[in-house]
């Protein structure tokens, strides 16, 4: 029972951006990629049983949450950085999913790229995204139809994205919808 009235407001606003925004700017964010790396898009029209990795690579490279903050629980220490109880402490998901120690050609858009789902856009642990399966069933789903549906989706415009240090997104990409024949 959530007694605070900011902390209910703040969780329905997670809810809302956890379960809209994100996949959203991820359906978004696809048609991007696909159309500036277009070797990847005539890869998947190929063989459209890469769907289900190229989906795990659109929510690594999009990434479309930046960071979340904690609040560290206990005094503790990570990577020789002494954090105290009370610190608040950001993990920045965006430089995870392109860390290159890590991730093998990070800044490369690769829709077979192997273990594609070890991203961090949903988080980790007991902070995991708890829709993270219906985010990616989702776009699957989406990307499957869209295949079936159309030849090509052809961004016709320049990207205008959110204004946000933490939702990384779009308000509009212009595309024209060009039907199988």
């Amino acid at each position: 029972m959530v007694n605070n009235p900011m902390e209910l407001l703040g969780n329905l606003m997670l809810l809302i951006v956890g379960g809209n925004d994100t996949t959203r700017n991820s359906i978004s964010g696809g048609v991007y990629f696909l159309n500036q790396f277009p070797e990847q898009y005539a890869k998947l029209k190929a063989d459209p049983s890469l769907v289900p990795n190229m989906v795990s690579e659109i929510i690594r490279y999009q990434t479309p949450l930046a960071h979340m903050r904690r609040v560290a629980t206990e005094d503790t220490e990570l990577g020789g950085q002494k954090i105290r109880k009370g610190d608040k402490v950001v993990m920045w998901y965006v430089s995870g999913n392109r860390d290159e120690d890590a991730i093998d050609r990070p800044d490369e858009f690769l829709i077979d790229r192997p273990n594609a789902r070890r991203h961090v856009s949903f988080g980790f642990g007991i902070h995991r995204c708890m829709g993270n399966r219906v985010a990616e069933m989702q776009l699957r789903i989406l990307w499957e139809e869209i295949l079936k549906r159309f030849d090509y989706v052809e961004v016709v415009g320049e990207p205008e994205r959110v204004l946000s240090n933490f939702v990384l997104g779009y308000t509009n990409l212009p595309v024209v919808l060009h039907p199988k024949k």
